[in-house]
């Protein structure tokens, strides 16, 4: 029976998926939402991860066009989460003035 195989990050998109509904309750309880789905991503990057190299040992190449397109994902991805991390800074600046 021949394998299944995906493109390269195919799992890893499905942990981060699985991983930031798991990371709002964990946000609530620590009483910062906006943290909970950073947690979560974290937490779904470590499922994806595993889940790739347990079920796509050998992934599909990826086009060029495929690998623009996930390079651009990233980089807007990695601008956000940027902006991310600054607000969390201001937010903490902020309440360590009041």
């Amino acid at each position: 029976m021949e394998e299944k195989r995906y493109p390269k990050g195919h799992f890893i998109a499905i942990g981060m998926v699985i991983g930031i509904p798991l990371g709002i309750p964990i946000g609530l309880l620590l009483g910062m939402i906006a943290i909970g789905p950073a947690i979560g991503v974290a937490i779904g990057v470590g499922i994806g991860t595993y889940l790739e190299k347990k079920h796509n040992p050998h992934p599909l190449p990826m086009t060029v066009e495929e690998e623009k397109q996930r390079k651009k994902i990233l980089l807007a991805l990695g601008g956000i989460f940027l902006l991310g991390i600054l607000a969390f800074i201001a937010l903490l600046i902020m309440v360590g003035n009041v």
